[in-house]
């Protein structure tokens, strides 16, 4: 039974040591979330969720390996597949035909990844996302610790203490039971105060009497008058305050870039996912155009030579399938490792959207930031609201103050030591055997003054680096002011020649239609050969998928102004939000 008591004791025990690490785990998420959500409120005008994910215990607890000296080597063995000469390999290429090769389980057709959707999935597991969640969360861990740090500072402790001091015949025992409880706060503009109590009581085992019993307390005080003094005591404080903000900023930014790289990823696919049908029409084209050339060729309208043609042409489309082909499912894995998608999930043509399903999402609303906002004709207004709005721009500005305040810090290095030092100490009557009995008239009170001032050498060429600190600072702002400008400038254009390629590339392809109509009607009636209808055909597939390519560049375009201007909006989601400064 006592064994049983023991074991359910222990593990008692170690079930509310968990809980208890638990516990201290959720507050300290707690109020590192409450204090990121206040000052991104601060400095953005809203808040968005930044609690990093939590971990099980058990999954971060290291196991043995963690304790090795050497981690394992790695294994030697390659599987046979690995050892074959490639020229022995059989070959596994296989011809191509029109169904879709990208053929995949029902539960990925139930419905489309969408553009939001693709935002909302990167927000949750892109890893980079989370990296730059938990690089704000511990810029605030260590703002909570100093902030911590000024405040008060208890300390306790009580100690027990045996001692048997031999002598020849017998021992002498004797017990010391000592309780020690102290605190300690910093002082605003420099030094710090502390308090600290200390009762004794010891006893002779041997005898049962009690020996000594007393306390003393002792109150001291150590103000720096010149060096140390002042806001430069709270200089790390500062600092780290001004951090947290420059985390907030960094963070935003980071979300905001995502969205714009998502996007640009997600328009990518589209516009293969385009290529990789027209290939199959241009395929399926070709093939008709063979049977048609064979049989104008046995009825004798037809030459070999237009056989030949037809036959070449459609093993060009068969490569021209297979590279969009390839070139889409390498694109796909890409997509995925940005947002952070397993590479071995399917997703294939049917699983996006199409570029004319976004297109009617930008006109029914659903797309705000794809459509064009009246401030990208008002070259004069987005570059004042970015000089406003853009987060890094704000830091690059305050860390010109940063230096600032480093020359105060350096300049007050170089001061001599003038340090005031008091302390005040009073004690027990040691004749009376009574704890708590101090005595005020037994008070020793003593202050000192000292001044001291050694080599500043070294403190003289920090405050002359101080100072080029404080131009290399300006110079960087000013230099990031004008990289703005330029950005801002070229996003302009950018939208406007984008928007006039999708005009130019709108009528090509009006043409184009018209040539490949025209085209069709004359081959039909014999009037011109394949080749001039394969001509015809290519064009308008060419122009089509210009016409694509300059619609994803102008969404790119309009994201890119967004983002230089620093006006994007992204929600808890990692979806976007209209600006009201330029929207309006």
């Amino acid at each position: 039974m006592p064994l049983r008591i023991w074991t359910a004791s222990l593990a008692g025990a170690a079930l509310l040591l968990l809980a208890g690490c638990a516990a201290l785990l959720d507050a300290t998420d707690r109020d590192i979330a409450d204090a990121i959500a206040a000052r991104q409120r601060q400095a953005l005008g809203y808040d968005r969720p930044t609690r990093p994910a939590r971990e099980d215990g058990a999954a971060v607890r290291p196991g043995p390996q963690a304790y090795e000296r050497t981690p394992a080597p790695v294994t030697q063995d390659l599987p046979e597949a690995f050892l074959v000469p490639a020229a022995s390999q059989p070959a596994t290429t296989q011809p191509f035909d029109d169904a879709d090769a990208d053929t995949r389980p029902a539960r990925f057709r139930e419905r489309v990844f969408t553009l939001t959707d693709a935002f909302a999935y990167a927000q949750v597991h892109r890893r980079e996302l989370q990296s730059a969640k938990e690089d704000l969360y511990l810029t605030a861990l260590a703002l909570s610790l100093e902030r911590h740090l000024w405040t008060p500072q208890f300390a306790a402790e009580a100690r027990t203490v045996y001692g048997n001091f031999g002598e020849i015949t017998d021992f002498d025992q004797a017990m010391r039971f000592v309780a020690d409880l102290s605190v300690a706060q910093r002082l605003p503009y420099g030094g710090d105060f502390t308090a600290r109590m200390v009762s004794t009581l010891i006893r002779d085992v041997g005898r049962s009497i009690t020996a000594t019993e007393g306390g003393t307390i002792d109150l001291g005080l150590n103000v720096p008058l010149l060096r140390g003094a002042g806001h430069v005591a709270r200089e790390d404080l500062y600092q780290l305050e001004r951090e947290l903000t420059y985390a907030v900023r960094s963070y935003e930014r980071f979300r905001r870039d995502q969205l714009v790289d998502v996007a640009e990823g997600y328009f990518n696919l589209l516009q293969l996912k385009q290529a990789v049908r027209d290939a199959h029409t241009s395929l399926r084209n070709a093939r008709d155009d063979v049977d048609r050339a064979r049989g104008f060729q046995d009825t004798g309208q037809g030459s070999p030579l237009d056989t030949q043609r037809a036959e070449q042409r459609l093993l060009e489309q068969q490569n021209s399938l297979a590279r969009v082909r390839e070139s889409f499912r390498f694109s796909t894995d890409q997509f995925k490792l940005l947002i952070g998608m397993p590479v071995d999930q399917p997703m294939g043509l049917d699983d996006l959207e199409s570029i004319t399903d976004i297109e009617r999402q930008i006109v029914e609303g659903a797309y705000p930031l794809l459509r064009r906002p009246q401030a990208a004709s008002d070259e004069a207004l987005a570059l004042d609201v970015a000089t406003r709005s853009r987060l890094d721009l704000l830091t690059s500005n305050d860390r010109v103050d940063d230096a600032k305040r480093g020359v105060d810090i350096a300049r007050n290095a170089l001061l001599p030591d003038l340090d005031w030092t008091s302390s005040l100490a009073f004690d027990t009557d040691p004749q009376h055997y009574r704890v708590g009995g101090y005595e005020f008239a037994r008070a020793a009170w003593r202050s000192e003054v000292v001044l001291a001032m050694n080599d500043r050498f070294a403190e003289k060429n920090r405050y002359r680096a101080s100072i080029i600190d404080v131009r290399q600072a300006q110079r960087n702002y000013t230099d990031q002011m004008e990289r703005v400008r330029v950005g801002v400038r070229q996003s302009v254009n950018q939208i406007e020649l984008q928007e006039r390629i999708v005009r130019i590339q709108e009528e090509a392809v009006k043409v184009a239609t018209r040539q490949s109509e025209f085209a069709r009607i004359q081959y039909e009636e014999g009037l011109i050969d394949n080749r001039d209808k394969v001509e015809a055909e290519d064009a308008l597939i060419q122009a089509l998928n210009s016409l694509n390519q300059a619609k994803t560049d102008l969404w790119s375009a309009l994201l890119g102004f967004r983002l230089s201007t620093g006006t994007m909006r992204v929600d808890e989601h990692g979806d976007q939000q209209p600006d009201p400064d330029l929207d309006a």
